[in-house]
């Protein structure tokens, strides 16, 4: 199961991370529609990758991992017995920094600069570090996206499924579902929050209104080139969108869209132009041995008025 993807267009190389915990690169300078074996594979993490991604300058690649099992008897997430975050060279896969962070820790993110990188977990627990020396510069929890079952399940779920730096590194966005009493429902509040990250402690300074925002999980965060918004997605359980647009000044929802399936991608092109969104609608029955293709891309066309 492929959980992450990266293009590193100007060595025509692609990488992917899975559920093996294994990262994969392969050659795609060629016009064959054949399959593409992997020229490489790093096994980067035991467990699962839960999601890779690329630095903007392409010198890193950062992938984060982690199993959640009771480490007490409420039920506190055991320590793992490998780092949770881990931070290798794009071009040879060597590790260049490992780090623990409570599993599971389910989602990471470089800044446009690429001198940092940030991992977020289950239980609210954010964290930032410098990549050159290692340090961490930033640690703190935010409890609003984890939740606590009491109905069917007794159990933390949910945490923070996205992040990303502003296009000044200064603030860090997170995003993910607000606290349910029923986890299984899936009906928390569609969330975002931003922090300036620098500040001791990091403070909170902006959050999604409810009064913008609907029901369902959100897995992904995307900035536009100029920086005046910035689009958040997921799946949707109530409301009026699975995908909302927000300016980056105000926090203000000013633009909205509801596609039929669960976002987990949203990417601008370099241009603003167009953007990007993949995801599926459920997995189908196996067909004739093998599982069709069920996966969906779509492109729109970026206006501003």
């Amino acid at each position: 199961y492929v959980s992450s993807v990266a293009l590193v267009q100007q060595e025509s190389r692609l990488i992917t991370s899975g559920y093996d915990g294994a990262i994969q690169v392969r050659n795609i300078n060629h016009s064959e529609r054949t399959p593409i074996a992997p020229e490489q594979t790093l096994q980067l993490h035991k467990f699962w990758s839960w999601r890779m991604t690329a630095s903007a300058d392409n010198r890193w690649l950062a992938s984060v991992t982690g199993q959640y099992l009771a480490g007490s008897e409420d039920y506190t997430p055991a320590s793992s017995d490998e780092a949770t975050v881990t931070v290798a060279e794009q071009s040879t896969g060597t590790v260049k920094h490992q780090w623990h962070l409570l599993p599971s820790v389910q989602c990471v993110a470089f800044d446009p600069s690429s001198r940092y990188v940030a991992a977020a977990n289950l239980l609210g627990d954010v964290a930032v570090w410098e990549i050159e020396s290692g340090k961490e510069l930033a640690k703190w929890r935010t409890p609003n996206f984890t939740s606590w079952g009491i109905i069917k399940s007794h159990c933390y779920i949910s945490g923070i499924f996205a992040l990303t730096f502003s296009p000044d590194s200064e603030s860090l966005y997170c995003a993910g579902m607000g606290d349910m009493r029923d986890p299984m429902a899936g009906n928390g509040k569609q969330l975002w929050q931003r922090f300036a990250w620098r500040e001791q402690p990091p403070r909170k300074i902006q959050e999604s209104l409810a009064d913008d925002t609907g029901e369902g999980l959100m897995e992904t965060l995307a900035f536009h080139p100029t920086g005046k918004y910035f689009v958040m997605a997921g799946r949707l359980r109530g409301g009026n969108w699975n995908l909302g647009v927000f300016d980056s000044e105000s926090g203000r929802i000013i633009g909205q869209a509801k596609t039929g399936m669960r976002i987990t991608s949203a990417r601008f092109s370099q241009d603003g132009k167009l953007l990007y969104l993949a995801g599926m609608q459920g997995q189908p029955g196996i067909k004739e041995g093998r599982f069709p293709d069920f996966g969906y891309l779509e492109r729109f066309e970026v206006l501003e008025s």
